[in-house]
């Protein structure tokens, strides 16, 4: 299971294009480990990967491959006890952007760089967005509504985020961590179910049951337009047999 996990981390990082695809079978390898044996088992699989990863590719690269291996193991152990749903989303979003956090403030200091320097690049950011929105607006004709309604709420909010940037920062992560969490938890369920390990299905309720459907319904499409495929191929195939037959 480790060899597959460095496996995918090597298709990722040298694959172009649709090399991060292959990002999300690591969470299906560790969420499976635990799911067959225990925590342990995959605590040892994830150093075993860690050494393996650490001599072909370099230490530097074992960033990505430890949240992605830790993710698996967290969702191995909360669909092992069978969690609630929110509970599990709640908790993987929450200590994900933790971990994102700590991280991204770890190598700024480490880097040397000031974290002043962080707050003013946002600032920059900032000031360039308010004068392409500026622009915008007086060119649709809505500069006087924008300058009076919209620009000092924008303009308060960003004060704020700026003002207090180490609680603000952690909430921009935290609403990006959903749309992480979220497809991923989706994608690995899934596949453990199909798999044969008796966990939670997500979405449940009406909800799972509609998708499950759309999914027999895709399914099924799929299968009859191959062999109507396979069909027609035959047909052929005869076709040209009987003329050469008939030459």
């Amino acid at each position: 299971m480790a060899d597959l996990a460095v496996i995918f981390q090597l298709m990722a990082i040298y694959i172009p294009i649709v090399g991060d695809f292959f990002r999300m079978p690591i969470f299906v390898v560790f969420a499976i480990l635990v799911l067959r044996r225990n925590l342990y088992v995959g605590i040892m699989t994830m150093c075993v990967t860690w050494f393996i990863l650490g001599v072909i590719i370099g230490p530097q690269y074992l960033i990505a491959p430890s949240l992605e291996m830790m993710g698996g193991l967290f969702l191995g152990v909360t669909m092992k006890y069978r969690w609630r749903h929110s509970l599990l989303l709640l908790s993987g979003v929450s200590c994900g952007a933790f971990a994102m956090y700590c991280l991204v403030l770890l190598f700024t200091i480490a880097s040397g760089t000031p974290v002043d320097t962080f707050v003013h690049s946002l600032q920059r950011l900032y000031t360039a967005l308010i004068f392409v929105a500026n622009t915008l607006a007086a060119r649709v004709g809505i500069g006087h509504w924008w300058q009076l309604q919209i620009y000092p709420m924008i303009t308060a909010l960003v004060t704020w985020a700026l003002t207090y940037w180490w609680f603000s920062f952690y909430c921009v992560l935290w609403a990006a961590f959903w749309f992480m969490v979220l497809p991923i938890y989706s994608v690995t369920s899934s596949l453990v179910r199909l798999l044969g390990y008796d966990v939670r299905p997500f979405p449940g309720g009406r909800v799972g049951w509609w998708l499950e459907r759309k999914r027999r319904r895709i399914v099924k499409l799929v299968i009859r337009r191959r062999l109507a495929r396979a069909r027609k191929a035959a047909r052929r195939e005869e076709q040209q047999e009987k003329q050469r037959v008939e030459v």
